[in-house]
């Protein structure tokens, strides 16, 4: 009669054992899915665009040889706020050097104009660069430049 008994005993309830079931499954999705936000805001620079302001059919992007300035007048048309902008020079033998624009942070739909300090002889080229902030931190989005080829006097 003992030996019965051992056969018949009772597990968890069909009910409970749903329960643990379910609640497992919830916390697994909640994990995947704050991964998945994680790694879709990375790649935000598709809401980025910026566009050099052209005025009598010239563009407002020059060099003053006379202060030694980059003057830029550059327009937000994305969708996303431009947390600052980036300045790379790359010269005709190859060398680059990138630059920190200050206070140059611009809202979607809005305008900046930065003169900046830049000595350079000879003729380069200025590219500028946007930098966004997605999820507390900062992308720069290298593939959404704008340029000018052999940067034009400003006088």
């Amino acid at each position: 009669m003992r030996l019965k008994r051992r056969f018949y005993k009772r597990g968890i309830s069909p009910l409970i054992a749903t329960v643990l079931l379910i609640a497992f499954a919830v916390s697994i999705g909640t994990m995947i899915m704050n991964w998945g936000k994680d790694a879709v805001a990375v790649g935000d620079c598709t809401e980025a665009k910026l566009e050099t302001q052209v005025i009598n059919s010239k563009p407002l992007f020059c060099y003053d040889t006379l202060n030694n300035k980059v003057n830029v007048m550059v327009k937000n048309v994305g969708s996303v706020d431009v947390t600052r902008l980036k300045m790379r020079v790359i010269t005709p033998d190859f060398n680059t050097e990138d630059r920190e624009i200050v206070d140059s942070s611009i809202k979607a739909g809005d305008i900046k104009t930065k003169n900046i300090d830049y000595t350079k002889a000879g003729k380069f080229r200025v590219e500028i660069i946007p930098v966004i902030t997605v999820g507390g931190k900062e992308k720069i989005c290298s593939e959404k430049y704008i340029f000018v080829d052999d940067i034009d006097r400003c006088n």
